[in-house]
Formats: C-alpha cells, sequence, structure tokens
C-alpha cells in the first residue's frame, strides 16, 4: 500500500511517499517568513501548501494521505497555535476526492500511547536506519511525517482490520 503521509506546518511541511517497506522519498516545503497573525497570509499560505502538496502527489500512486492533525494542550508555547488546525482543515478541503486520515501526534509519537512511533523517530534523530529510506526524513518535519505514515501502515495493514 503505497500512502503519502504530512506533518503540515506553515513555516514548515514534511511529506513522506512511502509504503510498508520503505520510504520513497521525501519533500519539506519551506519558507523563510512565518505568518503571524495575518490572516489574509495564513489563507494563501495554507493555499500555496495544498498546491504544491497537490502537484507533488499528482504522479505518486497512492491509496491514502495521512495528516498530522492538531490537539491543543496545556503548556503550549506560542501564540499562533491556530494556524495548524487551520491549515489541516484548509488540506482536507482542498484534497477533495483523496482518502485523508488524520491522525493525532497524542496518538502517534507520544512514547505512552498504545503502538506509538516514538521510538522510531528516536533513532532516525539518531541517525539510524530502523525503516528502510529514513535517510529521505533529513529534518523533523520528515521524520514526524514517516512516523505517521509508519503507524498507519501498521495499524491497517493488520489482519483483519478494515
Amino acid at each position: 500500500m503505497n500512502i503519502v503521509a504530512v506533518d503540515p506546518g506553515t513555516s514548515n511541511t514534511g511529506i513522506v511517499y512511502m509504503n510498508e517497506r520503505r520510504i520513497i522519498c521525501a519533500k519539506t516545503l519551506r519558507y523563510k517568513s512565518t505568518v503571524k497573525a495575518d490572516q489574509y497570509a495564513l489563507r494563501d499560505r495554507a493555499d500555496n501548501i495544498a498546491r504544491q502538496l497537490s502537484a507533488w502527489v499528482a504522479d505518486k500512486p497512492h491509496e491514502v494521505i495521512v495528516i498530522e492533525g492538531f490537539l491543543g494542550y496545556p503548556g503550549k508555547g506560542g501564540g499562533y497555535v491556530f494556524q495548524t488546525p487551520y491549515l489541516c482543515g484548509y488540506l482536507h478541503a482542498a484534497l477533495r476526492g483523496e482518502e485523508i486520515a488524520i491522525q493525532t501526534s497524542r496518538q502517534v509519537l507520544n512514547p505512552k500511547s498504545r503502538g506509538n512511533t516514538a521510538d522510531l523517530r528516536t533513532l532516525m534523530e539518531r541517525g539510524a536506519n530502523p525503516y528502510p529510506g529514513c535517510e529521505h526524513c533529513t529534518n523533523d518535519h520528515l521524520r514526524a511525517a514517516a512516523c505517521h505514515g509508519a503507524y498507519y501502515l501498521a495499524h491497517h495493514l493488520r489482519p483483519g482490520h478494515a
């Protein structure tokens, strides 16, 4: 099963194309400036990310696009936490017609969550190659996207799972 996994962010978005055997390729969408509180700039940035993502996946056969969702929590620093939920919603609407799965970091990257991929992320950060193709994941956004992809594949390729 080929999938696309996305760690969305208005400054950096990580996109990984992978399957249950390996990470095939990856891309980071980077922006020099932040959006801050400008709602029009946020909409324009989300539109730009959606267009680039759509173009990037166009020639990559896939069954689903897995997007890291956002769940706010106490102590989250920064005043612009509304941007990620907005971007997730924007991408979901822009990718109309695609099969979309949204997963939160709490379920995927929290070491205390059942079936998490926190160890995979740690190993990649340390330069290990626990999943073939990890060398494509050169930053935290790509590693997070890969972990979301690995989590999705592990939980959807089990026998008896729909």
